[in-house]
């Protein structure tokens, strides 16, 4: 169970004790009662102390479900990244703590779990991101397990969210993407180096927009033709940055293009210009990273002047897959050859840090030519 450090040392005691427990518990008449220790001088004692007042009387603790949430985030702080915990607490502040927040962790019911259900279905949020609150919910009641006695996970025990199939999407409607020929019209009307330099290498590269803010002179190999992808940066909050592994903590070595090599040794001619030049600069922002408002703000600037519709950076990751299916498919018909998605998304999968099942989930339906040898099949009957 928690102990308490006094923050106001007004109420130390005089020979400097300051720790202390507090309980909450239910008597037998099931009244709410409240127990706050005298003040200890150190953690342990007060621990020591909670624990002998435990044994003597014969109670139901009761946590606030704040404290052992607030205790699950301190806990999983020491063994996640920081833009891990970072989400996580965003969809907890947002998403959860709101309906539980004035109750015991001891007293989440069936019930309670289901109207909190009801308010989320009720929302505009997406099931996959329903699902991942969900977790983070459950993982709360997990760690309520392991510290403070909690006998079950209810949460588990109702189920995650479930989608209705009868929804209609069109196929393009799943992912968003801008066509090679919309792309030569969005780069047609930047005049800045660094943003032409910028964009023209997420098109090309399908890298994270973090991996892209990372990403320094010295991770370009113009010899050998090589981009390592080994980290990427989180901005949690402004002012607040963090440089960590890849999002599947996996390094990765991609092939320049001929148009993305030539662009980015013609910007580096450019910055290499400035007398305090350095290959350990970051590639676009010199000697600061990029933040993400002036990303996206020279993003939907140029977008509009272009007349292009405006896509988010991580569809142009999706917009250089679908760059690649059609070229690839292209190329298959010039050359006589079946075209071979297996081949081609476990091809994607290194360059995109993906698994091979989530480039098919996510983008087989972009390859025209499948029914089309469906049917060649059935003709040769």
């Amino acid at each position: 169970m928690p102990v308490y450090n006094e923050p106001n040392k007004e109420k130390w005691t005089n020979d400097g004790r300051h720790w202390y427990f507090r309980i909450y518990y239910r008597d037998i008449n099931d009244n709410l009662k409240q127990k706050k220790s005298k003040m200890y001088f150190t953690k342990q004692q007060a621990m020591e102390n909670e624990l002998l007042f435990l044994s003597k009387h014969d109670i139901k603790i009761l946590v606030k479900f704040t404290t052992a949430a607030n205790s699950y985030f301190e806990n999983i702080s020491k063994i996640r990244k920081v833009s891990t915990v970072y989400s996580y607490k965003k969809a907890y502040f947002s998403h959860i703590e709101p309906f539980f927040k004035d109750m015991y962790i001891n007293d989440v019911s069936i019930k309670k779990i289901s109207l909190w259900a009801d308010n989320m279905n009720s929302s505009d949020l997406s099931t996959e991101y329903k699902n991942k609150i969900y977790v983070i919910l459950s993982n709360i009641m997990d760690h309520a397990i392991r510290e403070y006695g909690i006998k079950s996970n209810l949460v588990k025990a109702y189920g995650r969210f479930q989608e209705k199939n009868d929804k209609v999407i069109p196929d393009d409607k799943k992912i968003r993407y801008i066509t090679y020929d919309e792309f030569v019209k969005f780069i047609g009307v930047i005049d800045d180096p660094l943003w032409k330099t910028f964009f023209t290498f997420a098109y090309y590269s399908g890298c994270r927009r973090g991996e892209i803010q990372s990403l320094k002179w010295t991770d370009i190999d113009f010899t050998n033709n090589d981009i390592l992808i080994d980290k990427t940066l989180y901005e949690e909050v402004k002012g607040n940055v963090e440089i960590t592994s890849t999002k599947n903590n996996q390094n990765r070595k991609i092939k320049m293009s001929k148009t993305l090599r030539n662009t980015l040794l013609d910007y580096k001619n450019i910055v290499m210009t400035y007398k305090d030049f350095s290959d350990n600069w970051f590639v676009f922002g010199n000697t600061r990273f990029l933040p993400k408002t002036t990303i996206d703000r020279n993003k939907d600037k140029y977008f509009k002047i272009s007349g292009v519709h405006r896509i988010t950076m991580h569809e142009f990751r999706h917009s250089h897959v679908s760059l690649l299916i059609n070229e690839y498919v292209k190329s298959s018909k010039e050359k006589n050859m079946k075209v071979d998605t297996a081949k081609f998304f476990l091809m994607m999968s290194n360059r995109l840090g993906h698994t091979i099942q989530v480039m098919q989930d996510t983008y087989m339906h972009l390859f025209p030519t499948i029914q089309d040898e469906i049917v060649d099949l059935l003709d040769n009957l």
